[in-house]
């Protein structure tokens, strides 16, 4: 005849698997049930056979217990965890609307909004500008539509983008995938288009590296723009930085927060959004301008008004002509 102790070794066996949680919650579970044997012995509860009989069956339903919660914490930790969908950025700023189609959800984009890999923006009527990391801002304009691969790669569908790196090896590096191949940039400002099988890529400022599925690479900088449609090529070339084609992806920029921030830091911002060079009148101004504090809010929407109202806090006078700001006239 089996012994009481046999017994419930050879339920919590049965109870596991082949593939036991851990040896340490195993022993937890045998020293309970013998803790519960020696309380039932010290009682006197077992004297009767019957009473003997009635333990065995208690004894039964507690090993199974057990073997049901270890195999519980089995699964718990052994089975695979979806993991959530990768953020891979944030919406900054919005004019109009434009929806986010991931997972067989579509919503309307709202400022702050997170985007996810495999998520599909589409912008209507609407623009907006997007932040990759702490540098890297990418302009949606009106009637695009583009998909998120991952924090690192996006598919131009159709539509227009503007983006700016923020700078020479800033991260994250962007690979825009389009019909003629994929767009990559070495710290710099460009646009991309795509309109059917049409691509085109224009450099604002930096460089811009396009590589073609033939295994091509064409390398292109400041003032190029280059037509792909099919075999055909066609280039451009000493284009300027600032103008219309230029002016939507300022009208979304994300505001320069300019509390006690200086004059010259958003002379440097607004000039570097407008692709605009600067000139100073007098270098004596160009030295004030590094003191100088500002201080409130500006909406980057309207830049005349902008520098309007700049000049009239600072007593600084700015003027736009062709291309360059002049301050101190």
């Amino acid at each position: 005849m089996n012994t009481p102790d046999s017994t419930i070794e050879k339920l919590i066996k049965l109870a596991g698997g082949r593939d036991q949680p851990s040896s340490e919650g195993m022993e937890r579970a045998r020293e309970a049930a013998r803790d519960s044997w020696a309380r039932m012995l010290k009682s006197g509860d077992v004297a009767h056979p019957l009473a003997e009989k009635s333990l065995r069956f208690k004894l039964l339903g507690f090993a199974l217990a057990a073997g049901i919660a270890a195999v519980g914490v089995f699964l718990a930790t052994r089975l695979p965890q979806t993991a959530p969908p990768e953020v891979v950025a944030h919406v900054a700023t919005l004019s109009g609307g434009a929806r986010l189609e991931h997972a067989s959800a579509d919503t309307a984009v709202a400022v702050a909004s997170p985007v996810h890999a495999g998520a599909t923006l589409t912008t209507g009527d609407g623009r907006l500008a997007l932040t990759f990391g702490d540098a890297l801002s990418l302009r949606v304009d009106r009637q695009t539509r583009l998909r998120f691969d991952s924090r690192g790669q996006i598919t131009l569908l159709a539509g227009v983008l503007y983006v700016d790196s923020g700078g020479i090896n800033t991260v994250p590096a962007l690979r825009i995938e389009t019909p003629a191949g994929v767009v990559r940039h070495v710290g710099t400002q460009y646009q991309v288009r795509v309109a059917g099988d049409v691509t085109l890529v224009r450099v604002r400022e930096g460089r811009v590296l396009l590589s073609r599925a033939s295994g091509a690479s064409t390398d292109m900088a400041a003032g190029d723009e280059l037509e792909l449609s099919g075999a055909e090529v066609r280039w451009r070339r000493g284009l300027p930085s600032f103008g219309e084609d230029w002016e939507w992806a300022a009208g979304i920029a994300p505001a320069l927060e300019i509390e006690n921030r200086p004059l010259a830091e958003f002379i440097t911002w607004v000039a570097r959004e407008h692709g605009w060079r600067v000139r100073f009148v007098d270098v004596g101004l160009q030295s004030r301008a590094a003191e100088i504090r500002l201080h409130g809010s500006l909406d980057p929407r309207d830049s005349a008004a902008m520098l309007e109202r700049v000049a009239l806090v600072t007593g600084v006078p700015m003027n736009v002509r062709d291309g360059v700001l002049w301050i101190g006239e």
